[in-house]
């Protein structure tokens, strides 16, 4: 969600950070998140011009009038469970990760990892993002994300409070960040060793792009998205597998990793048909529950997967 940066923000975060995260951390994780939930809806009252715009974007989405108001409370919700959810994870275990998030498609991952070269899940800026790293890296699977974390456009607070004690918390998460842009060993690594890469196939989320970028017709406009999760795959044979969230019918979230992407073509070709498959996944999904999509309050014409600016990670 994009938000400016003003000293109403600075005195919401004073609050965030402090009262209320000590508050998140002492609590179970279904009050925790209940709570979050809360705050969004607390948000989607007081916020009608943001839902004004959001309902206007979701029409030129084609999204059925009759649920645009449940999408926007979802985006709302989802937007503080996504962005607090380091405050909620440290109650999390290998015993109780199964009460809140369900899998489906793990067998495609047990037989990706069985090739021994190593698993390339490429995912959207949709849903909850660390919460599929937490729970797999919970579960034992040997994981490590590709991220961009950055405080660049923060203010003062933004930058010491809020941005320091999030950094604190995300690395407390059971598995390596590799910082995006940053030497590629560690990732080529990781794959020889049979591990598994995380990383988003819908840009970075700020205004940095990294590695290699293409246009591409996404949601109806034209979109330059990064190849590299394909490049990655190609390159060393890893398997690129899309992973999605979705709101669960048993627990609060479902996570679903579908068969692996692949292609008959040569080279770039291969990389572009790998790319433009993800993509065509992903808007099925964000059709199915577009209240998921990070993006959708900046889904104008021409304008698409603009930069994130005012948050305060990736």
């Amino acid at each position: 969600m994009q938000t400016g940066e003003s000293p109403v923000r600075d005195i919401l975060r004073l609050i965030v950070w402090y009262p209320l995260r000590w508050f998140l951390l002492a609590v179970s994780p279904k009050i925790a998140l209940a709570t979050l939930r809360f705050m969004g809806d607390l948000h989607y009252g007081a916020a009608k011009g943001k839902r004004r715009m959001l309902t206007e974007n979701l029409q030129r989405m084609g999204i059925s009038e009759t649920h645009h108001a449940e999408n926007i409370r979802l985006y709302f919700r989802n937007h503080y469970q996504d962005q607090l959810f380091p405050l909620v994870f440290p109650k999390f275990n290998k015993e109780n990760i199964v009460d809140y998030v369900s899998f489906q498609g793990l067998s495609h991952l047990d037989k990706a990892l069985e090739k021994k070269k190593g698993v390339v899940l490429v995912h959207g800026h949709f849903g909850p993002v660390h919460l599929p790293l937490v729970s797999l890296a919970l579960m034992g699977y040997p994981m490590k994300q590709i991220g961009n974390p950055s405080d660049k456009g923060l203010s003062w607070i933004g930058r010491h409070v809020a941005f320091r004690l999030r950094m604190q918390y995300e690395e407390r998460i059971p598995a390596d960040i590799i910082q995006a842009g940053s030497f590629l060993r560690p990732i080529f690594q990781a794959l020889r060793s049979n591990q598994i890469i995380m990383t988003t196939g819908d840009g970075s989320g700020t205004e940095e792009t990294f590695g290699k970028q293409a246009c591409f017709q996404f949601l109806g406009q034209q979109a330059v998205l990064p190849l590299g999760p394909a490049i990655l795959s190609q390159k060393t044979g890893a398997s690129l597998l899309p992973l999605f969230i979705l709101p669960g019918d048993q627990t609060l979230f479902t996570v679903i990793i579908e068969p692996e992407i692949t292609s008959d073509l040569p080279g770039e070709q291969g990389v572009h048909d790998c790319t433009r498959q993800f993509l065509v996944r992903l808007q099925e999904y964000i059709r199915t529950s577009p209240g998921y999509m990070h993006f959708l309050d900046r889904f104008v014409l021409g304008q698409f997967i603009a930069a994130e600016q005012g948050e305060e990670r990736e």
